[in-house]
């Protein structure tokens, strides 16, 4: 593994990346790490060679995967990301009809302007977060799109239109808030980025035309069995599963799921996209959502009980410092149902892959509350106790430094981690 490197589990690379680069989604990680492990495991030299990913994501996996023209499968909750992908894996786009559906959105934008009614045709988060002109821009945009007959002409300029709403906001959207406490002077004409944002996408889709579609991709949940993936049916499976304690994806993705009006208020995202989510943030339930009882008898605990045991351990220490220091979130319930999701997917994964396949996963330790919980080490048991015969981990990077400051902040060195199940 002597090509991992600081930024392997981070997106910065794909920033730089044709086609990755379609979505700059900050919480990915490198289609480097994807590449190099599909030279080291020689997949385009072996037969019947496919790639598993249960968490897709932005599509790091599906895409570096089509580039290299070997089969890819994968699973991905949100409907929004789901939409993200299907757009990347289309690239036979074609001139002709690229500029004809073009001049149709610009024509739609003239005619639209003076009949749309910002009142009650634009929702309320996002008038705090564009210029009214810019709004109205943006949502006649998309009404135009929504139009098209061609579904894949419509995930791709969707897709353009959805990092034009990064660009043109008054507020610098980050991973995972809205900069709020930044304004930003100049933030462009929108059509112009949207065009710019389309031909740049067009551009880099014909690097790709002769590349037959080898990926495809389920909007599923991977905690659950996916019927369309049959059992055995990949070698390998590459992913990065959401980290304990770390993103809240329903809020990353609120501005572009209100907008395409998957969502409207915080129930929706609740219920359409984080109740489709491994639970790795306390925004993911309510704390009634846990009963003692029946996690003892989950199958979770009956197939890990020495695992089982010392996490009910580590999280009573957990509640204990937190009401020390009356913390209001409930990090102990969200470690629980944490390890208790994953182990349904790392079930998912060892059904996928094939007994002489293997499984890289990189994802980070983590320290709530103080208390350090080796994520890591604790899901390598967990995939033996399933039927993987072995693990390995290899470290990345140390991180969570950047918090020191904090007054609360902890001292334990974090790390992210390539974890291996063979």
């Amino acid at each position: 593994m002597n090509f991992l490197h600081a930024d392997i589990g981070s997106a910065k690379d794909n920033f730089k990346s044709p086609v990755h680069n379609w979505y700059k989604f900050t919480a990915g990680f490198s289609h480097k790490f994807v590449d190099e492990i599909i030279t080291k495991e020689n997949l385009k030299n072996r037969k019947n060679s496919q790639i598993f990913d249960p968490f897709a994501g932005c599509g790091t996996t599906l895409v570096s995967s089509q580039k290299a023209g070997i089969n890819a499968v994968g699973n991905e909750g949100q409907e929004f990301m789901y939409d993200v992908i299907r757009a990347k894996l289309n690239w036979k786009i074609t001139d002709n009809e690229f500029e004809e559906i073009l001049t149709y959105i610009s024509q739609y934008l003239v005619k639209g302007y003076k009949k749309f009614d910002f009142k009650t045709d634009t929702h309320e988060l996002l008038k705090s977060l564009y210029e009214k002109k810019t709004l109205i821009t943006l949502y006649l945009i998309r009404n135009a799109i929504l139009s098209l007959s061609s579904n894949k002409y419509k995930l791709f300029f969707k897709l353009a239109l959805s990092q034009t709403l990064h660009k043109v906001c008054i507020h610098p959207i980050a991973v995972p808030y809205i900069s709020r406490n930044k304004t930003l002077e100049n933030t462009g004409d929108p059509w112009q980025i949207f065009e710019v944002s389309a031909r740049k996408m067009l551009s880099d889709a014909k690097l790709y035309t002769k590349n037959k579609k080898t990926s495809k991709i389920h909007l599923h949940d991977s905690r659950f069995l996916n019927k369309s993936i049959e059992d055995d049916e990949c070698n390998l499976c590459i992913t990065s599963p959401p980290y304990l304690n770390n993103l809240d994806y329903g809020e990353v993705s609120k501005v572009h799921t209100h907008f395409f009006e998957i969502t409207d208020n915080w129930n929706d995202i609740t219920t359409k996209v984080r109740k489709k989510l491994v639970t790795g943030s306390t925004t993911h339930y309510n704390q009634s959502d846990f009963n003692l009882e029946n996690f003892s008898k989950s199958d979770f605990f009956l197939d890990n009980k020495n695992i089982g045991e010392s996490l009910l351990r580590t999280t009573a220490s957990i509640k204990t410092i937190s009401k020390e220091r009356l913390g209001k979130k409930s990090f102990d319930l969200l470690t629980l149902f944490y390890f208790q999701d994953m182990y349904h997917v790392l079930k998912e994964i060892r059904r996928v892959v094939r007994s002489r396949g293997k499984a890289y996963l990189i994802l980070g330790d983590s320290a709530p509350y103080g208390v350090y919980v080796p994520t890591t080490d604790i899901l390598g048991q967990i995939s033996k106790n399933i039927g993987f015969k072995d693990y390995e981990i290899h470290k990345i990077r140390a991180r969570g430094t950047k918090w020191k400051t904090l007054k609360y902040r902890h001292s334990l060195e974090l790390t992210e981690n390539v974890l291996i199940l063979k």
